[in-house]
């Protein structure tokens, strides 16, 4: 009996044997790799998004400025005209009302009728005791000078000066003050003062420094008497020359004709200067007026060059 339990075991052994050998050996699959993307990359993502999109826009908003500034400097603005002929007319008319007078009554109270027609009633009130009734003096306008005419809103401020013939008896004085005043204008050209005549400074003689300039040494004595003669003879003949006789002495139009009754007297501290192949010749130029009898100095800046002959090719 034990031997028939045996040969089983050994039975179901070679079996199991038989039966594992029969199996196909299934080849295991590989998994493939996911990428797990977490919240964290998610935000890194949104993150270089979010730089992308502030360059691209900084980008643009560069140009744009840029442009737009262009735009702004090629913007040419235009001055409107202002058309003051109006505004001076009165106040020169003004002016020679309100700075003369004469020591009479009945000239005085006129005066001050005239002045309605250009002050307001602030202004005439305060002009009422300029000239008193009992004025030892009278005042006769020489002449009105408009200095300048500013454009102030509604109202043009207007400076001038004025110079009077001031008599007492039988002295007279001459007077140039300088005042400025305003005027209001309306849209149909009327106008009126309104600021009475404020007394300002005398505009005075500009400084200026005359720089002293020398003949130029590298021009021989023999090429100064030619220069010196050629412009006597020239500037003999100019006054009554043809524009077909200064042909010989001038290039083109450098120089035009003017017809005049001068005669010519001498060259006054004529300068010469080497500038290339040209002479510049600084000179005045005497003349005697034989109608007024008067004597002239005409200031001349020529540039001189010579061919066969020497030639006037341009002056000033």
């Amino acid at each position: 009996m034990l031997v028939g339990i045996n040969n089983r075991k050994e039975e179901w052994k070679m079996k199991i044997k038989i039966e594992r050998s029969n199996k196909e050996k299934i080849p295991k699959k590989k998994k493939e790799r996911v990428v797990s993307v977490g919240k964290h990359r998610k935000m890194v993502l949104a993150l270089w998004l979010l730089l992308s999109c502030s360059l691209a826009f900084g980008i643009y908003k560069n140009f744009t400025a840029i442009d737009q500034h262009t735009t702004h400097e090629k913007v040419v603005v235009k001055e409107k005209i202002v058309n003051t002929s109006g505004v001076e007319n009165f106040t020169v008319d003004f002016v020679k009302e309100y700075f003369s007078w004469k020591n009479n009554k009945e000239v005085i109270e006129k005066r001050m009728t005239n002045l309605e027609q250009y002050l307001t009633e602030e202004g005439l009130a305060l002009s009422q005791d300029m000239v008193r009734a009992d004025i030892p003096t009278s005042s006769e306008v020489v002449s009105v000078k408009i200095l300048d005419v500013e454009k102030h809103s509604e109202e043009f401020v207007v400076s001038f000066v004025v110079d009077q013939k001031i008599t007492e008896g039988k002295k007279t004085q001459s007077i140039s003050s300088a005042y400025r005043l305003m005027i209001f204008e309306d849209e149909k050209g009327n106008h009126i003062v309104t600021s009475l005549p404020t007394m300002i400074g005398k505009p005075e003689k500009a400084k200026h420094k005359v720089r002293q300039v020398k003949s130029d040494s590298k021009i021989d004595s023999k090429t100064t008497e030619e220069i010196t003669e050629f412009l006597e003879t020239f500037f003999r003949l100019y006054p009554a020359a043809s524009e077909k006789e200064l042909e010989h002495y001038v290039e083109k139009d450098a120089m035009q004709p003017i017809n005049t009754n001068l005669k010519f007297v001498e060259l006054v501290n004529p300068i010469y200067k080497q500038k290339g192949k040209a002479i510049q010749v600084i000179v005045g130029v005497e003349y005697l007026d034989e109608l007024s009898k008067t004597t002239s100095v005409f200031q001349y800046r020529l540039k001189l060059y010579k061919n066969e002959n020497w030639t006037i090719s341009n002056c000033e």
